[in-house]
């Protein structure tokens, strides 16, 4: 038994769409199904500053999910203009530490933001309040930038 150029050639071309047909890519967005908002824009960005208190170490309300939805945040930016190494803690307003990091300023303009980028996200329930504490050194001011999505709670 003999095999034609066009039997060879019909079973090269049925290779071939089989392999692109069943061939994965990359997927790439935020979770779908049920964890995504139902609104038009799921996504949500927030930013401002903050300045510190010379004599307590009140946090600072950033933001507040609606009380039908969670926010998951996935992205943080911090920076700070007054020169060293400042403290900064993002907590949910019943007082549960998120996050904890060391913002470097310095004296002048040039320095940049502390990036962070979250994996999976950092959930704020819905209802709750995010805050931001700078600490207590007097007069430092805290630059922010937060980005990420709405979910279903």
């Amino acid at each position: 038994m003999q095999t034609s150029r066009f039997q060879l050639g019909l079973i090269a071309t049925l290779a071939v769409g089989l392999g692109v047909s069943v061939a994965s890519s990359q997927a790439i967005g935020y979770p779908a199904g049920s964890a995504v908002s139902k609104g038009s824009n799921p996504l949500w960005t927030v930013g401002g500053s903050v300045r510190s208190a010379s004599s307590s170490d009140t946090p600072t309300t950033l933001l507040a999910a609606p009380s039908d939805q969670d926010m998951v945040l996935t992205d943080l930016s911090l920076g700070s203009t007054d020169a060293g190494a400042h403290p900064v803690a993002l907590l949910l307003d019943d007082g549960t530490l998120l996050g904890y990091w060391i913002v470097h300023g310095t004296s002048g303009y040039e320095a940049g933001p502390e990036h962070i980028a979250f994996t999976s996200g950092i959930r704020i329930p819905a209802g709750s309040s995010l805050k931001l504490n700078p600490g207590i050194d007097s007069g430092r001011w805290v630059y922010y930038s937060l980005s990420g999505y709405y979910a279903q709670p």
